[in-house]
């Protein structure tokens, strides 16, 4: 209100911040509910196809790193998004687990290291891996042992991107 209390109208300069303002908080809100929605609807999708890999009973599912997804990406240090499960079989591992898994997660495999002992590596320890693409999301497949005695096998899948 103006000195002789009529009300001072407002500029018309004032005006536009003012719906400038608005409208950038406006688009700012609608960006963040939607990236928060696209990030939830990826770990769902990697989520999924991680879930394809059946476990048998007595694996012991072990901590891995929280589901990661991101609407808008640039990888600077690690995967804009990723879903891992890992687990301890207590179980030796039998000829052919890994090419089951495979099966199981409908997975082609673009590269592979197939699971063979190496007495001169990782003390006879298995190491093996499968890589490939599944909807457009890398995969990975591994199991790993510490060797020809032991009862104990770790496998785990991780699905993953780099970028958009």
């Amino acid at each position: 209100m103006g000195v002789t209390g009529i009300p001072k109208r407002m500029s018309r300069r004032r005006k536009v911040w003012l719906a400038v303002l608005a409208g950038l908080a406006v688009c700012l809100t609608a960006f963040f509910v939607w990236a928060s929605w696209k990030s939830g609807q990826i770990i769902a999708e990697l989520k999924s196809i991680a879930d394809r890999l059946e476990t048998n009973p007595g694996w012991e599912n072990l901590e891995t790193q929280p589901p990661v997804a991101a609407a808008v990406c640039i990888p600077l240090d690690g995967p804009c998004s990723q879903y891992a499960y890992r687990w301890a079989s207590h179980q030796a591992y039998q000829q052919g687990d890994l090419e089951k898994y495979i099966h199981q997660v409908s997975l082609v495999p673009q590269e592979l290291e197939k699971c063979e002992r190496n007495p001169r590596f990782n003390a006879g320890g298995l190491d093996c891996r499968a890589v490939g693409i599944i909807d457009g999301w890398n995969v990975r497949i591994s199991v790993h042992d510490y060797g020809p005695g032991d009862d104990n096998s770790t496998v785990q899948i991780v699905v993953n991107h780099y970028g958009y």
